[in-house]
């Protein structure tokens, strides 16, 4: 009896866990398919319908039905769902296997839901700068239907903390402050159906516009060769840090709507420049430069550009100024391509290990301390010029009209 006693002892714990790890996993997946954007359950219509009844109006089948092809039941029924504007629910590649974990979340969770209970919002609002909580500042909270506001509820700190208590659950929330001319805002966040508190901290900074603590710590250019446009593929990644505690806002006037943190200069003759990693409406963008326009918080900011530039028949050079003090530039360039040339700055070549690389044979070019004000110049000839079919067409057809004036000029001789 005593050896059954501490078996059941260690085995409904250990249940109990593999229930609630379960239950988890089907919340995460719930928010991977980004289900929580549209729906909720147990507390009224969002941007979708409330879920909790789901199973009384559908059968098991339709709803997995709907998870992984919403179009066909809209079809069954001959009608779309009204949504006050927004769009019907999209296809969102869900396998079989996640259609049916999803469905067994709204059978679990419709037991675990306190329905149309209420939600509470609580968080504290810190300086970096100082390292203080921050008193007496306004918090807003941001009722969100996708990207609309509805409404805004407004708060001041006791001591750094704030609490919005006895709220919806069918919205999405989103926690804004203005401090020292800058705005600070969290993600859009939701409540999940057994949630019922969320803590939500906000970290501040004192602005400045001394830009002597921002500096360039090393930049990037990988370079391939794309053989069907004859055109250089560039990638530049340049690696900044403000490392000082406070938010650098640019030097710009501090009244200007657009701030002016940083420049960058852009090679010569570029095309189809393009910021993989952020929105291009966040840069200013002119034919030498590009200018980052977010404050830049403590820490390190990596900026990404990728361009193009197509090759002439025998060279091509491009080059910049550089703008910015940068201690290392790291040029890697696939040499089984192109003949590849530096001028205007010393650097160190090697052969790149770069695995991820494989099936061209890269060179690595390093330049260190490079001071703004100095230029660079890059030269590129393709190694397959006088054999790729364009050229060699080309030779063909001059020596053919050669060949033509040669022998007219030898009859008449």
């Amino acid at each position: 009896m005593r050896f059954v006693f501490f078996l059941l002892l260690f085995l409904v714990p250990s249940s109990a866990i593999s229930i609630e790890e379960n239950l988890t996993s089907l919340e995460n997946l719930f928010i991977e398919k980004r289900c929580l954007t549209c729906h909720v359950g147990g507390r009224g219509k969002f941007v979708g319908p409330d879920l909790y009844n789901a199973l009384d109006k559908y059968s098991e089948e339709e709803i997995l039905q709907w998870i992984k092809n919403p179009q066909s039941i809209y079809k069954k029924y001959s009608k779309m769902p009204i949504n006050d504007g927004y769009p019907p629910m999209p296809y969102l590649n869900v396998d079989s296997f996640e259609a049916k974990r999803l469905l067994d979340y709204l059978k679990r969770t419709k037991d675990l839901v306190r329905k149309n209970s209420r939600v509470r919002i609580s968080g504290t609002i810190k300086n970096f700068s100082d390292n203080k909580l921050l008193d007496s500042q306004e918090v807003q909270l941001e009722y969100v239907m996708a990207d609309k506001v509805k409404n805004i509820k407004k708060q001041i700190t006791n001591d750094g903390n704030f609490i919005f208590d006895n709220l919806i659950g069918n919205i999405a929330y989103r926690i804004k402050i203005f401090y020292d001319g800058i705005e600070y805002s969290t993600d859009k966040f939701y409540f999940l159906p057994r949630e019922h508190n969320k803590s939500v901290d906000l970290t501040v900074y004192d602005s400045t516009q001394e830009i002597k603590n921002l500096k360039v710590n090393s930049s990037h250019l990988i370079i391939s060769y794309d053989e069907d446009s004859e055109s250089l593929v560039i990638a530049e990644i340049i690696n900044v840090e403000n490392q000082s505690r406070n938010i650098f806002i640019g030097s710009n006037n501090f009244t200007d709507k657009v701030r002016k943190i940083n420049s960058y200069a852009l090679f010569s003759g570029i095309e189809n420049l393009d910021f993989p990693h952020r929105s291009k409406e966040t840069f200013i963008v002119s034919m030498v430069n590009v200018i980052d326009t977010l404050p830049m918080p403590p820490g390190d900011r990596r900026i990404v550009l990728t361009y193009a530039k197509k090759l002439s028949l025998f060279s091509t050079t491009i080059s910049k100024v550089f703008l910015n003090d940068i201690s290392n530039l790291t040029i890697i360039v696939p040499e089984n391509k192109l003949s590849f040339s530096i001028s205007g700055l010393e650097y160190i070549k090697k052969e790149a290990d770069i695995k991820e690389l494989v099936d061209n044979q890269y060179s690595t070019y390093s330049i260190s301390n490079i001071t703004k004000g100095q230029e660079i110049k890059l030269t590129f000839t393709k190694y397959d010029l006088f054999f790729n079919t364009k050229t060699m067409i080309g030779i063909i057809f001059i020596l053919f009209i050669v060949g033509i004036f040669l022998f007219k000029r030898f009859k008449e001789t």
